[in-house]
């Protein structure tokens, strides 16, 4: 089979079209309205299937991408006859606190005046927030989350900064995310938590993966700079 062909996959009760996205990553891309819980529960289901076979796996809003030395024949023979998975990973009363510390972020006063709230009520606000992993990218271990207030929406800078302290929690539009290194970027920092969200050192890098919820608790800049992760 060539880079460019594709084979369809009925898998988890979703049409899947299959194709190759490199020489050991396999795409399973799916239609706009499967909501992101049925992409969780896939993800889920792929990594029970494939156990030693897989080397990574990366969900998004309508597409899986399988980091694989398998074909995509041998993919779909596998994928096709296992059951509907009816446990959803995010299916964990669990919510992960994690601290925040306000005083440090870059844009506090940009997301106030956008959404017309002093700086107390912003914060009240976020901090009401509980907020779901809805995938990870553009850095490894940066997480994409839902559960925004909407009236905390804020567009993207229009200068991107050259360098986001890794931890800063960010606003762009209708979505937040943590900075999980440091990095270029162009979303508006709300805070920073000094939580370790990502250790590549670690048997389990993420502290938050995906599906998995978590909401802030506040604290200082003086128990942010001595905290002790």
């Amino acid at each position: 089979m060539s880079v460019k062909e594709s084979k369809s996959l009925l898998f988890n009760d979703i049409s899947w079209r299959v194709s190759h996205l490199g020489e050991t990553v396999i795409l399973m891309e799916c239609g706009s309205t499967i909501p992101i819980e049925k992409i969780h529960q896939s993800s889920h289901t792929i990594v029970n299937i494939l156990r030693d076979k897989l080397e990574d796996i990366v969900p998004a809003y309508h597409s899986i991408a399988v980091f694989t030395s398998l074909t995509i024949d041998q993919l779909t023979v596998l994928l096709a006859s296992a059951p509907i998975e009816e446990k959803k990973p995010s299916d964990s009363n669990d919510i992960i606190k994690l601290p925040i510390c306000y005083e440090l972020g870059l844009d506090l006063d940009r997301i106030a005046k956008h959404a017309n709230l002093s700086h107390e009520k912003l914060i009240e606000r976020h901090l009401e927030g509980v907020y779901r992993s809805l995938f990870i990218g553009f850095t490894p271990g940066f997480i994409y989350a839902d559960g925004l207030d909407e009236n905390l929406s804020c567009p993207r800078l229009e200068n991107p900064r050259k360098t986001i302290p890794a931890g800063s929690v960010g606003i762009a539009g209708n979505q937040t995310g943590i900075y999980s290194l440091a990095s270029p970027g162009g979303w508006n920092i709300i805070g920073l938590t000094p939580a370790k969200v990502f250790d590549p050192n670690e048997p389990k890098p993420m502290l938050i993966d995906v599906g998995m919820k978590y909401r802030f608790y506040r604290i200082a800049k003086k128990e942010f700079e001595s905290w002790e992760s």
